[in-house]
């Protein structure tokens, strides 16, 4: 990996996005001399600031004076000034995603795909691989909360990444073993069209050494389709139905998790059934997450006693159905979902954990995904008794005429079922919520844009208030 670069220096633009902040970390932490640039200091830019990395606020050519090696990531336009002056002074620019590949080559290489999952996944397995003594490098799309980070450097030959299907760079991503979650109308912008999605899966499978492993949920229907008219026939399915090589049975949901059984049969090998897996997160989705990574570690030789133990002490991962504060005998989350998929799952898993009302505050993230989703949004918060609407976090999009948060409000109201209320600011929410929640009531503030910050800040101010 570009030897000469060794003794230089790597400018990361964009450095405080959660895939680029964990590629700095790595590269910092593997000795490489790493500084970039970020237009916030949030809180990845501080965690790397506390690492010793370098790192300016805000775009400028001035910036990348000493860098033999720039990376920048998908979400960097081609009129960015520091990529214009690397242009011009001829320094080499490469994508994050070319730049992790190199890395990747230097391992074997365990990679996560999908359009839901992922970042769950990756954290169990990489849970796992720890709990076991694998000592894995991890690169992942979220927080890991018993790390603290989104990456962690091993020396051991294993590394643990998380693909990223938005911009097609993960059919790049050299895998020794792969998994995919899930297939769904994700990024069809990108796309044009399911079937070119699909077919960038199927080029995903493709890439999978032959000497490794190829895992599939089988109750995710396009997943399933896709690698059973796959020329490769040695696919591990996991799942909750018949089709399933990993299959989840009598499973059994408390408060503080559940437990469920997992019955083995690979192919013409007798049936192995490991009981009583005490897991402690909630969900469907998160079951079906636990059994990818049970199917790809069991596989790959984990002892089973490990698998237990990780799943029963997994700590979950940052804004995926995280719980910020209880107050008052109410509960505040905070979650990640922003998709229609990933919204239901969420909802219905905290729906079975309260008795009370469910108030679920949506910032919806990107016209474009609004606008190709528009009816199966609506339709998602059928397990939420108030529903508050904000308006669309456009993630640098422009407008897209017709598409807008109040007229959103009226269709989720109407295809929900639910009390459905349009306020235009965090402010509003805020006084609404002060005022109408009850003793006993569960919130949970829900998208991908900057609700969390606003999450974070109210919840914590709480004792401030007499309630």
């Amino acid at each position: 990996m570009y030897h000469s670069i060794k003794k230089g220096k790597i400018f990361l633009i964009g450095i405080g996005g959660i895939g680029m902040s964990g590629l700095a970390e790595i590269l910092h932490n593997s000795g490489y001399q790493v500084f970039g640039s970020d237009l916030n200091e949030g809180s990845n830019v501080k965690r790397l600031k506390k690492l010793g990395i370098n790192i300016k606020i805000g775009h400028k050519a001035r910036n990348i004076t000493g860098a033999s090696l720039i990376v920048y990531s998908s979400a960097i336009s081609k009129n960015n000034p520091e990529i214009v002056g690397a242009m011009s002074n001829k320094i080499p620019l490469v994508s994050r995603a070319e730049m992790l590949a190199e890395l990747m080559r230097m391992k074997k290489t365990i990679t996560v795909a999908g359009s839901h999952g992922k970042t769950t996944t990756i954290s169990l397995i990489s849970e796992i691989f720890l709990v076991s003594g694998l000592d894995p490098t991890v690169v992942n799309g979220g927080i890991i909360n018993s790390l603290g980070s989104n990456t962690r450097l091993g020396h051991s030959r294993w590394m643990i990444v998380e693909t990223d299907e938005s911009d097609g760079s993960f059919i790049k991503m050299p895998s020794f073993c792969g998994l995919i979650t899930s297939i769904d109308d994700e990024h069809v912008d990108f796309y044009n069209g399911m079937k070119f999605l699909e077919d960038a899966f199927e080029d995903y499978i493709n890439n999978i050494s032959i000497f490794g492993l190829s895992v599939i949920c089988s109750d995710d229907h396009r997943a399933f389709n896709l690698a059973s008219r796959h020329k490769r026939s040695d696919h591990i399915f996991y799942g909750t139905n018949n089709k399933a090589n990993y299959r989840a049975r009598n499973i059994r949901v408390s408060q503080q998790g559940q437990t469920f059984d997992v019955e083995i049969k690979i192919r013409n090998k007798k049936i192995i059934t490991f009981k009583n897996i005490f897991f402690s997160m909630h969900g469907k989705h998160n079951l079906l997450n636990a059994l990818g990574a049970i199917a790809i570690s069991h596989n790959l030789g984990v002892n089973f006693k490990f698998i237990r133990k990780a799943l029963k002490n997994f700590k979950g991962v940052r804004r995926r159905m995280t719980l910020i504060k209880k107050y008052m005998n109410r509960k505040y989350f905070d979650d990640y979902a922003h998709h229609p998929t990933e919204i239901r799952a969420s909802l219905r898993a905290l729906k079975a954990l309260t008795k009370k009302r469910l108030i679920t505050v949506i910032q919806p993230h990107r016209f474009s995904r609004i606008k190709s989703t528009y009816y199966k949004f609506s339709k998602s918060f059928i397990d939420s008794d108030m529903v508050i609407v904000l308006p669309i976090f456009a993630a640098g999009e422009k407008k897209i005429r017709g598409i807008n948060a109040s007229n959103l409000a009226e269709i989720i109201k109407k295809n929900s079922k639910t009390k459905t209320l349009y306020l235009d600011q965090f402010e509003k929410v805020e006084n609404y919520l002060n005022n109408e929640m009850k003793k006993g009531e569960t919130v949970v503030f829900m998208g991908a844009g900057n609700i969390s910050r606003f999450a974070y800040k109210y919840v914590n101010s709480l004792s401030d208030y007499n309630v």
